[in-house]
């Protein structure tokens, strides 16, 4: 009732003491499909429920360090010269007073809009995804008492036939990510990008990388999110805590959910590794915020109460040239694709990637016919090899997801 109340949800459906049969027998089918290693009860065996987000909010308040700026006031032109040249993560407040918030984007209206539209709440060992009308999936975040819920992410708006297409109408692009170079190939061919999030309290995504390293933007529109970010040279054994889990000091358990990382394996890696020395950032990101997240940067989230957001992932003059190097390694038949629109469409970003290409070719070339060297090397050789080591040491880090 209490969640019911708060969410402004009028059909009786929320008014009960428990979910639907209905619901509970579809939701039961998706839980052991999406997570097979779990038994049913396995789902709540931390009684996270039960836990205080406050508490643990307030737990992380000193590292809330990232730099905010209000949406209302702050120029795309200063967004690109302090944030996204240097590669830094920020918090633009008051970026939804045009998309209609009341009208299209609370819990009650996504529900009158989208009750019967199935949208994709998680996927199988074999990666289909599984799929669950809208209003069962409300019914499941008023009632659940699961440790780390089910989450709504669905990339797939654009293409739904039985409602949702529309969803993309209802909001504006922000002014500080017009430039998007993958939409040079059109929306068929190009990876996905844009994905509509519907998060129960304590549901979130662990720490990863996004796709292809391009930069994202995420807004939320219902609900807080907590977040921490570590900047690319933290290494992914480090951000995942992989190190603390094989020496026993955390059970490697929690480190598959978002919640238990904040709850369990984040305190302990700030007691061993030191905030400082992690590079650590962190926030609360509310309604209305939009938080930028720089290609290449660790982050982790957990939504604090249940939220709704949209997020997209974006390629700019700005991260072209680390994302072009991903693209151009993990999908290179998309590459090529890319390369053509540049093209026919861009062809200052033809032969910048064109460029990018024969210089990376150079360094693997030198790289390669570099001979061991003896002890009576030169001085200045011993220096040329350092500096193509270093080279392709920093290019493979950028790659590691």
């Amino acid at each position: 009732m209490k969640t019911t109340k708060k969410l402004k949800l009028k059909s009786s459906r929320f008014f009960e003491k428990e979910m639907s049969s209905k619901a509970q027998e579809l939701i039961e089918d998706i839980k052991l499909k999406d997570r097979s290693h779990l038994r049913l009860r396995e789902w709540y065996k931390r009684n996270h429920y039960e836990k205080s987000l406050k508490e643990l909010r307030k737990q992380y308040e000193k590292y809330f360090t990232i730099a905010k700026v209000d949406g209302r006031t702050f120029t795309a032109e200063q967004f690109v010269n302090q944030f996204e040249i240097p590669d830094i993560p920020c918090i633009i407040t008051n970026t939804t007073d045009d998309w209609n918030v009341e009208k299209y984007w609370t819990f009650e209206k996504l529900y009158q809009q989208y009750k019967e539209t199935q949208f994709k709440i998680g996927e199988d060992d074999k990666g289909k995804k599984l799929r669950l009308p809208f209003k069962y999936f409300l019914e499941y975040l008023v009632y659940n008492k699961d440790d780390s819920p089910l989450y709504l992410f669905e990339s797939s708006v654009e293409d739904m036939k039985d409602g949702g297409a529309d969803m993309i109408g209802r909001y504006k692009s922000h002014k500080y990510f017009q430039e998007d170079f993958f939409a040079l190939v059109g929306e068929k061919h190009r990876p996905p990008y844009r994905w509509f999030l519907v998060g129960p309290k304590r549901s979130g995504t662990t720490v990863h990388i996004d796709p292809l390293m391009t930069s994202a933007w995420n807004t939320s529109l219902q609900g807080h999110k907590l977040w921490v970010l570590f900047p690319p040279d933290i290494p992914k054994c480090v951000v995942k805590a992989k190190g603390l889990a094989a020496k026993k000091e955390i059970d490697p358990e929690v480190l598959d959910e978002s919640i238990d990382y904040f709850f369990y394996a984040l305190p302990k890696l700030i007691q061993k590794e030191g905030a400082d020395n992690l590079k650590i950032v962190m926030c609360v990101q509310g309604p209305g915020d939009t938080i930028f997240v720089p290609g290449g940067w660790w982050h982790a989230v957990l939504n604090l109460d249940n939220s709704v957001a949209l997020t997209q992932n974006f390629m700019s003059i700005n991260n072209f040239d680390k994302i072009w190097r991903s693209v151009r390694k993990e999908r290179p038949k998309f590459s090529q694709r890319l390369l053509e629109a540049f093209k026919e469409k861009r062809s200052d970003l033809y032969e910048r990637a064109l460029k990018l290409d024969a210089i990376d070719k150079n360094e693997f070339r030198i790289l390669k016919d570099t001979k061991p060297l003896s002890s009576d090397n030169s001085s200045g050789s011993s220096s040329s090899s350092s500096s193509s080591s270093s080279s392709s040491s920093s290019s493979s880090d950028d790659d590691d997801d």
